[in-house]
């Protein structure tokens, strides 16, 4: 953990306030070595403004908890005077009216039916965080993430609060696309900002994201002219989207361009993990006809941008 800052310092009265903020999560992951540097808790907030056609975490777009349905878990375990793979059946189960399941998605052995996000409070998270605690060592700790965790202001800077009282090392992941207003509130709580930029050309990235990055590129400028928090920005290589030579390459000269220069630039490799999920919420998958990108090529674009930000003393490296 970090050493605790006595600027960061809350009261009793203070924290039990915090401890009450509200927010809805839909996945704690511990033990991560992503996102920030060392052992890190991820806490996935619900919410995104952007719709990816990539998206590996579909069920983080709505702010609403939703239902999931996944067939291939269901043991068919007999608890139910009608089965439930007639759920299903149906051509399009979101449309299945929640009275119609009954107590099923909190008596399901498997999850197999089961609602994802949940609302918490900030004490709850934090507690989960705390238990984490004694792995972090001097690197790791709490990452808040989604999702875009910038849908839910109170509930982030509560848990950035919270846990920078107790000396606990704060990373965000953002897509960057919030009001600057919710930045001044979320930076001063940082010890690092992960920051996504996706693509430079602004129409390119409407066409694939559903939104201008006007917002997403002033904002990071904005964080660029202030002292604080080290910035790394992160790269998701898509093929058909940015998998190429002049789409990194203009992110680069935008990073070059930067009043202060990020700590690295990470570019995450392209999956379809995430597929499987589009099923279960009942969604076609739009980016199933893309490949998977080879290592060596990874290799190849990272080279590309590390030639062209060497001078600044950028690193760029796969992954992150």
């Amino acid at each position: 953990m970090t050493a605790i800052d006595s600027s960061v310092a809350i009261s009793i009265a203070e924290q039990r306030e915090l401890e009450q903020v509200e927010g809805i999560v839909f996945d704690i992951q511990r033990y991560s070595v992503h996102d920030g540097p060392g052992l890190r808790t991820n806490v996935f907030l619900k919410g995104c403004p952007l719709r990816c056609a990539w998206c590996a975490n579909p069920e983080s777009q709505q702010m609403q908890p939703e239902l999931m349905l996944s067939a291939h878990n269901c043991m068919s375990c007999g608890q139910f005077a009608a089965s439930c793979p007639v759920c299903w059946e149906a051509a399009d189960h979101v449309n299945i009216r929640v009275e119609e399941l009954g107590d099923r998605p909190a008596i399901c052995p498997t999850g197999a039916i089961h609602w994802v996000g949940a609302r918490r409070l900030a004490g709850e998270v934090m507690a989960e965080v705390r238990r984490d605690a004694p792995f972090y060592g001097n690197d790791g700790g709490l990452t808040l993430t989604g999702g875009e965790a910038t849908m839910q202001p109170a509930f982030a800077e509560a848990l950035l609060r919270l846990a920078r009282a107790e000396g606990i090392h704060t990373a965000l992941e953002t897509a960057g696309h919030t009001q600057w207003t919710v930045f001044e509130r979320l930076l001063p709580h940082l010890d690092l900002l992960l920051y996504d930029v996706k693509q430079i050309d602004s129409d390119v990235h409407r066409r694939y994201t559903g939104l201008s990055n006007a917002l997403i590129l002033d904002n990071l400028r904005r964080i660029a002219r202030l002292p604080a928090p080290p910035i790394v920005v992160r790269v998701p290589v898509i093929p058909g989207f940015n998998a190429d030579a002049a789409s990194l390459t203009a992110i680069a000269s935008f990073v070059l361009n930067l009043e202060r220069a990020p700590l690295e630039i990470n570019l995450l490799s392209y999956h379809t993990l995430g597929r499987a999920k589009y099923q279960s919420l009942g969604r076609d998958y739009p980016w199933a006809d893309q490949p998977r990108l080879a290592e060596d090529e990874m290799q190849r674009l990272a080279g590309l941008m590390a030639d062209q930000v060497l001078s600044a003393g950028i690193v760029v490296r796969v992954g992150g």
